[in-house]
């Protein structure tokens, strides 16, 4: 159980939710934009650390302008009780919300997200809310600081925390994209350590497909890394 805490914690007891570079992956922190109208996009991945292993399917689609509705449907393969979670997040990204700061542009956000957890006494069951305030701000043609900031609260363990994600998001090529983030929080006896990341994307399709390996570890504790390999494919017309 101890490897894959930091997944558990903030996909199915925080309900913290699958992020998502468009619209998250490969980051985990999200990112200050939405799908265009009458568009989706579709994310898969598999997470690992040691045995432990989880499989994500992330559909979002852009309802209206700066409004996006996301899903998360998960398969746990852990030695826990739980075995499925599924999400449910609404992001607002208003243009009126854009900044001229004198670092850059910057944009700003709200999402919303809800989760649900089945085990193998009750089925499903809601499991955690939270919501995020998102920035996004362009350092340069090719440097992006994402940051979310927020509160998660978790039905399963009755518990709640604050949350503090950062990402810098780097474009040297481009086809590739390079980052590392951060996420934490004030209650990390409950919800987990600080999860340090960094990893890459390669676009097999410029914007439209793409494939990422990312490499996570808490700090200090002592487990084994987390692993991510994930597949996007974006600008799905309805």
């Amino acid at each position: 159980m101890k490897s894959i805490k930091p997944l558990l914690a903030s996909l199915c007891l925080a309900g913290v939710g699958v992020a998502p570079v468009q619209a998250g992956r490969p980051l985990a922190t999200d990112d200050a934009s939405t799908a265009d109208v009458k568009s989706c996009q579709v994310e898969a991945w598999l997470e690992r650390a040691g045995p432990d292993r989880v499989w994500v399917l992330a559909p979002a689609c852009g309802v209206a302008p700066g409004l996006e509705i996301s899903a998360e449907l998960i398969r746990l393969q852990v030695p826990a009780p739980w075995r499925a979670a599924a999400g449910l997040g609404l992001k607002w990204v208003p243009a009126a919300w854009q900044l001229a700061t004198p670092a850059g542009e910057m944009n700003l956000g709200l999402k919303l997200h809800t989760a649900m957890a089945k085990d193998v006494a009750r089925g499903w069951h809601s499991s955690g809310s939270s919501v995020l305030l998102l920035s996004s701000l362009k350092l340069g043609d090719a440097l992006t600081l994402h940051t979310n900031l927020g509160a998660t609260r978790s039905r399963l363990i009755h518990s709640q925390a604050a949350l503090l994600n950062l990402a810098l998001a780097w474009t040297p090529a481009p086809d590739w994209l390079l980052f590392a983030e951060a996420q934490t929080n004030n209650r990390q006896a409950v919800f987990g350590a600080t999860l340090a990341s960094g990893g890459a994307r390669y676009w097999w399709i410029k914007d439209s497909l793409g494939v990422d390996l990312t490499a996570s570890r808490e700090r200090a504790a002592g487990g084994p890394t987390l692993w991510s390999l994930g597949l996007g494919w974006y600008g799905i017309g309805l």
